[in-house]
């Protein structure tokens, strides 16, 4: 059975100091939370969509892989490294808005350290925060190459749809392009290109989020679930929510025990006071006056991913987590910024000039 054990935090609580002293001299969190169970989702559309992502990087010159800032580890699937390989790449850490806001510094020195080559950019769709940075990215591309297209890979719900239609309204000013939704599989296939800038000309072609097929970590898998990327109804709710308690505890964010007036406003271990105080709060009641304790999961799950209950990181990274996570997966090995197909599209260029130069010549 996996068990995760408490790693002490420096969170800063939403709580004034006062309150917060108080409240830790009556409390003891959690030390460890047992889970064993693995929650896989691998339907045929994302198989179908990782052989059609294979087969239309030949026509791309980017690749923008989507992870979620709160799950920065858990949210990367070694799938893309075996299709993608060397080809140059730009990591985005989307929602970050959502996240502890402390993990930019050592994700950022990590891959100063693994993968200098590789640029990162930490965005918030909602605000269109740093958007205008990826398509400064892709206009350094357009040259002297005239047009560029980008691929925008990731894992269910990290936001790629979220993403292009950012990139589509800062670069074009113009409205959707993609379809969005708060559950993982909004979109099935790869679809057509969307021009995301006019000038230089940049296009963009939009994936399926694609699931690793199998998460051996019991609580990878629920860290997964819990930020949305794999269905509610295949995963137990009230489980994600002692989890996220369990979470929450030991952060030492203790917001939630007000906002949903739990006894004397105090925080609790115990999931089942928590959910009746959440059932209490939203008028969750099933007929004959029983608490409907699934409903009042489902919205402090909500409530949780809309970042009305902090800004959290789920995955540790520690410089020596973060050092191990690279040795592990071995990637970013690409180690020029440009793709195949820009060489080939840069030697047709000067083939052109010269044989140009040479007719102006002979002339």
């Amino acid at each position: 059975m996996k068990t995760v054990k408490t790693k002490k935090k420096k969170r800063t609580p939403f709580l004034n100091r006062h309150n917060k002293n108080n409240m830790a001299a009556r409390f003891v969190p959690r030390t460890n939370f047992p889970y064993d169970r693995v929650i896989n989702w691998f339907p045929g559309h994302m198989a179908k969509g990782l052989r059609l992502i294979s087969e239309r990087l030949n026509s791309v010159d980017l690749v923008v892989e989507v992870r979620d800032a709160r799950i920065p580890l858990s949210s990367v699937n070694p799938s893309f490294e075996k299709v993608v390989g060397r080809r140059p790449r730009l990591i985005v850490y989307n929602k970050f808005d959502l996240a502890d806001q402390s993990t930019k510094k050592p994700i950022t020195e990590a891959f100063a350290k693994h993968a200098p080559a590789t640029p990162v950019v930490f965005t918030s769709c909602q605000t269109d925060d740093n958007i205008r940075t990826i398509l400064d990215h892709a206009s350094k591309l357009a040259d002297p190459i005239p047009q560029v297209t980008l691929m925008v890979v990731g894992m269910p719900n990290v936001g790629k749809s979220s993403l292009i239609n950012s990139l589509r309204r800062v670069g074009v000013g113009k409205g959707k392009a993609a379809a969005t939704g708060a559950q993982p599989g909004i979109t099935r296939t790869v679809i057509g290109t969307v021009k995301v800038l006019e000038d230089p000309t940049v296009y963009l072609v939009d994936t399926p989020g694609v699931m690793v097929p199998h998460i051996a970590d019991p609580v990878r898998s629920l860290k997964v679930a819990l930020t949305g990327g794999i269905r509610d109804h295949l995963s137990d709710e009230q489980v994600m929510v002692d989890y996220l308690l369990y979470r929450l505890n030991e952060f030492n964010d203790y917001e939630y025990a007000k906002w949903f007036r739990l006894p004397n406003n105090e925080p609790t271990n115990n999931i089942d006071e928590l959910l009746g105080g959440v059932a209490r709060r939203i008028g969750a009641v099933v007929k004959g006056g029983e608490l409907d304790l699934n409903m009042a999961a489902k919205f402090f799950l909500k409530h949780y991913r809309t970042g009305k209950l902090g800004q959290h990181t789920l995955d540790d990274v520690s410089p020596e987590a973060l050092e191990t996570f690279f040795e592990s997966q071995k990637m970013y090995n690409a180690t020029s910024p440009v793709s195949r197909r820009q060489e080939k599209k840069i030697a047709k260029i000067e083939q052109r000039k010269s044989s140009r130069k040479a007719a102006n010549t002979q002339a």
